[in-house]
């Protein structure tokens, strides 16, 4: 196996094909919990990953190679899926979590599937059994991006991407919402404060914020996807609204804080 990844590295390092980042999520699918390839792993997801995020840095490079960030986050997945040992604690996990933040609102249907995937993946990491050894590591690396990235979660609901993916995105925000609770409602309250009263009420914020945090404390009911909807149509009600909401949440606009 070693010869055969390192011939894989080697051509992806030439070519950044992603169909190789594919055949390397088929690699991870099969061997990512065969312990006697961990070394061999490893190395394949610091290098392959390594250099997909050096080519993924704006949402403009998401949108120039959407085929490249789809096989990216599918193979960080099954990372995340088969083998977290190998992919959490590395010094590649904090820029690839940067990486999935600033694709989030790529217009491309399947590569913003990926890209959402690969961040819920993450959430339930934690809470999924045999997940508690890497609930540090996630802390250190999600809570400094927490309110940066709740703020392009809104704005996602709000009209950054199309209507069509708005169920990828409240599942994603709501494995958010029960990983860290009144954290993310916290950080949603600070969000939802851009935006002008004039184009959604303290009311409509409020019902929003409520459904969070119902959502928060492990709630898992209609009323909770039906509020979050709610607030998506009104910022969606027409063009001009869209562009006011969007203005005030900035979701290209990222502050990445370094894990500490």
């Amino acid at each position: 196996m070693g010869p055969l990844l390192e011939e894989l590295q080697e051509r992806f390092q030439c070519y950044q094909h992603p169909c190789l980042l594919y055949l390397a999520s088929e690699v991870i699918k099969i061997f990512g919990s065969d312990q006697s390839c961990a070394e061999y792993l490893g190395t394949l997801i610091t290098t392959l990953l390594g250099k997909t995020v050096s080519l993924l840095q704006s949402i403009e490079d998401f949108t120039l190679r959407p085929d490249l960030a789809d096989d990216c986050f599918l193979f960080s997945s099954r990372c995340v899926r088969y083998c977290p040992h190998l992919l959490v604690p590395s010094t590649i996990f904090p820029s690839l979590l940067d990486c999935a933040m600033t694709g989030i609102t790529v217009q491309h249907r399947e590569a913003c599937r990926s890209v959402l995937t690969f961040l819920e993946e993450v959430f339930e990491l934690t809470r999924a059994a045999g997940g508690k050894p890497y609930q540090t590591t996630v802390d250190i690396t999600v809570l400094p991006r927490g309110s940066a990235l709740t703020r392009v979660l809104i704005a996602a609901l709000a009209g950054a991407l199309p209507e069509s993916r708005l169920d990828e995105v409240i599942h994603t925000f709501l494995s958010f919402a029960h990983l860290y609770g009144s954290k993310v409602v916290q950080w949603a309250q600070e969000a939802a404060s851009l935006i002008p009263t004039a184009v959604v009420t303290e009311a409509e914020k409020l019902n929003f914020l409520q459904a969070l945090s119902s959502a928060a404390s492990g709630a898992e009911s209609p009323t909770v996807t039906s509020s979050m909807e709610e607030l998506s149509d009104v910022c969606r009600r027409n063009k001009k609204v869209i562009e006011v909401v969007q203005s005030a949440l900035q979701p290209l606009r990222l502050t990445l804080a370094s894990p500490s």
